[in-house]
């Protein structure tokens, strides 16, 4: 008889060829649209979607390592020891976090000479690290929900030690960059420690969103189906979602949409600024992930999921319905009946979208990694797992840190200045040049009218040497506001 259709090499790399064309040709239309808001969006998604597949797959695979290595085989540990071996490297990840940020950002050690590159480093290693600090911390306390009473006490119960053991991480680590801070010559903080500060606040805010975001979708999931899902997500061997539980799925996941608007004109803490902006990420992030196993279940009931043309599909459709989103929410920002504030609301839609894209690839390499392991087995699988995990950043992250991440900073730039120009009213200043140089230059002229022509030409000289220096001035000056104009669009 002939193979099962998952199976079939013969269909797999059909699969595999279709979806690679498809998907880089979808690529080139959507990061050249026509549309700038559109294109800016397009690198934005991009750029975020490969952090966080890149990210999620290396917390993933070596939280597995680091279990393997100390207790052995997981199914031989037991549970507490599972747990506490994955408490350790999610305080690991951390520490490592707060580390590079602190030498990257120059708060210790040689300052920087280029504060653009240094934003840029920055950015690069924070949303890295904080992702995969991010992952590891989704991996812990998902077990953690799965071994606690599947009731509305024990959901809350983890969600309650889950927001009460990070927070008090990050305080930790809160004060140590304080303390770091206040330890140097000045004894203040300075702009490299700010930097430092910023983006560590940035990267705890966006791990302590995607752990909880991931707790309240397997809730969810386990109210919709009465079946909690394995610790990252997956669904339990014998499980099968109906078209019924999707929709319902579907349903909760534009519910936790809908709830971000509301969240911003309603909640206010001024004692807690940063309360408001995780809860609204989290209602994002929950949209996010109920899109994704909604897609999930979905390919499920088509094709084995456990085959790599299923999670090819997945990573597809994820994609296609990121752009779907995307060209959908610039067609509301372009209403005139929208005001800024709305278009506030669309651009923090962005994180989400790059979430269900980027965790849809995610699965798709791990179902890759997964299949290779199985047929080749040089290591241990954790260890053959991450090792594959590791060569695949090092492919990927470099290009992204010098091509992708430039890229995305200069069409945050430009849109910067497009939107200036549209605030521009018809009094707009003219350039320095014309409206300091030139009249400058004819008030000097006008009073050497009555001078002897040798006195003329000195001073036709000395005025153009005054001007050649106002013109490498004003260069200079443009140069720094353009320098600038980039750091506030990376820090924005």
């Amino acid at each position: 008889p002939p193979p099962p259709l998952a199976e079939d090499a013969d269909f797999c790399v059909a699969v595999m060829l279709l979806g690679s064309v498809a998907f880089v040709m979808m690529l080139f239309y959507w990061l050249h649209w026509h549309d700038d808001d559109i294109r800016t969006a397009a690198w934005s998604v991009v750029s975020t979607s490969i952090c966080i597949f890149t990210g999620v797959l290396v917390g993933m695979s070596w939280n597995q390592s680091f279990v393997y290595f100390v207790i052995g085989p997981p199914a031989e540990a037991g549970p507490v020891k599972i747990v506490l071996c994955n408490v350790w490297a999610a305080v690991g990840w951390y520490a490592l976090l707060q580390i590079v940020l602190m030498f990257v950002s120059g708060a210790v050690g040689p300052r920087p000479t280029h504060l653009v590159t240094t934003v840029l480093n920055l950015k690069c290693f924070a949303v890295l690290l904080g992702i995969t600090n991010g992952a590891s911390n989704l991996t812990l306390w998902g077990l953690v929900q799965t071994l606690a009473p599947h009731t509305a006490a024990g959901i809350m119960g983890v969600f309650v030690v889950c927001i009460v053991s990070m927070g008090t991480m990050f305080k930790i680590g809160d004060l140590f960059r304080y303390y770091v801070s206040i330890s140097d010559a000045d004894g203040a903080e300075d702009e490299y420690e700010k930097l430092w500060d910023k983006f560590a606040e940035e990267t705890e805010n966006g791990a302590l969103s995607m752990t909880l975001a991931h707790l309240l979708v397997q809730a969810t999931r386990f109210r919709i189906t009465g079946v909690m899902p394995l610790p990252a997500g997956q669904v339990p061997p014998g499980a099968k979602p109906s078209t019924e539980d999707v929709y319902r799925l579907v349903l909760a996941g534009f519910g936790y949409a809908a709830l971000i608007p509301i969240t911003d004109l309603l909640l206010n803490v001024p004692r807690f600024p940063r309360f408001k902006a995780i809860v609204k990420t989290v209602e994002g992030n929950a949209f996010a992930f109920c899109l994704l196993y909604s897609m999930t279940w979905t390919v499920g009931e088509v094709i084995n999921l456990a085959a790599p043309p299923a999670q090819m599909l997945l990573a597809l459709g994820t994609t296609f319905l990121g752009m779907i989103i995307i060209f959908f929410l610039d067609y509301l920002k372009d209403m005139k009946c929208t005001g800024d504030d709305f278009d506030r609301e669309i651009k923090a839609l962005v994180g989400p979208i790059s979430l269900l894209m980027g965790f849809g690839w995610k699965q798709a390499f791990v179902g890759s990694l997964t299949t290779i392991t199985a047929k080749v087995r040089l290591l241990p699988t954790p260890f053959q797992t991450t090792g594959m995990a590791f060569v695949l950043v090092l492919v990927v992250v470099p290009a992204w840190r010098l091509y992708i991440l430039p890229t995305v900073m200069k069409e945050m730039v430009d849109q910067a200045e497009r939107s200036d120009r549209k605030q521009a009213t018809s009094n707009e200043v003219k350039p320095v040049s014309s409206t300091v140089v030139t009249p400058l230059l004819q008030d000097q002229l006008k009073n050497g009218e009555d001078l002897p022509p040798n006195e003329l030409m000195k001073q036709n000289l000395i005025l153009q040497r005054r001007n050649q220096e106002l013109e490498s001035s004003i260069r200079d000056i443009r140069n720094e506001l353009a320098e600038l104009k980039q750091l506030a669009a990376i820090l924005a």
